[in-house]
C-alpha cells in the first residue's frame, strides 16, 4: 500500500472517528429526550456501536479493500478527538435547537389543522346534531299533541260504544235466554 492510499485511509478514518462523535452525541441527545427502560437502552448502545462499527468497515473497503493496520485507529481516535475537542458543545447546542424548532413546527402544525379542519368539522357535526333533535323534539310535540286530540275527540264515542256495547250484550244475553227458555218450554209441552 503505497503513501497516498494511507492518507487517504487515514484521512477517510478521521472523518469517520468525527462522524462517529457526532452519531453519538446525537444518539445521547435523543436517548436522554426518550427516557427509554434500561434494557432499551443497551440493546440502542450496541446497536450503535456495532453499527458504527459496519460503516467503518464499508468506508475502509471502499478506501483501501478493507486493509487494517495501526494509522487506521489512529485517525479515527484523532478524528473523534479533534470533534469532541472543537465541535461537540456546538453541535449539541444545534441539535437542542432543531429539536426545539421541530416540536414548535410539529405544535404550529397540529394547530392549524385543529383550527382550519377539526374545530369547523366539529362545529358542523354539533349544528346539524342540534337541528336534527330540535327536529325530532318538534315532531314529537306534534305527534303527541295530534294523539291528545284524537283522544280527546274520540274519547266520548269510546265511552259511548262502550255503553251501547254493554246494553246490546245484555239485551242479546236476555233475548237468547228468552229464547232458549222459549224453545225449552216448548219441548215440554210435546
Amino acid at each position: 500500500m503505497n503513501i497516498v492510499i494511507q492518507l487517504q485511509t487515514v484521512l477517510a478514518m478521521s472523518t469517520c472517528g468525527a462522524l462517529m462523535g457526532m452519531g453519538f452525541d446525537t444518539y445521547h441527545v435523543f436517548k436522554g429526550k426518550a427516557r427509554l427502560p434500561l434494557w432499551l437502552v443497551f440493546f440502542f448502545d450496541i446497536l450503535f456501536w456495532v453499527g458504527s462499527m459496519g460503516a467503518v468497515f464499508l468506508i475502509l473497503v471502499k478506501v483501501n479493500d478493507g486493509i487494517i493496520r495501526f494509522p487506521i485507529f489512529f485517525g479515527m481516535i484523532f478524528g473523534a478527538w479533534l470533534y469532541f475537542l472543537l465541535g461537540s458543545k456546538k453541535y449539541v447546542l444545534f441539535l437542542h435547537r432543531v429539536i426545539k424548532f421541530c416540536q414548535w413546527f410539529y405544535r404550529t402544525v397540529v394547530k392549524i389543522i385543529d383550527i382550519l379542519l377539526v374545530r369547523p368539522v366539529l362545529f358542523l357535526f354539533r349544528v346539524i346534531i342540534m337541528v336534527l333533535t330540535f327536529l325530532y323534539s318538534v315532531l314529537l310535540a306534534i305527534l303527541g299533541f295530534l294523539w291528545k286530540v284524537t283522544r280527546f275527540v274520540t274519547s266520548p264515542f269510546a265511552r259511548w260504544g262502550q255503553h251501547l256495547g254493554k246494553k246490546m250484550y245484555g239485551k242479546t244475553t236476555g233475548f237468547w235466554t228468552n229464547w232458549k227458555n222459549w224453545f225449552h218450554s216448548k219441548r215440554k209441552r210435546e
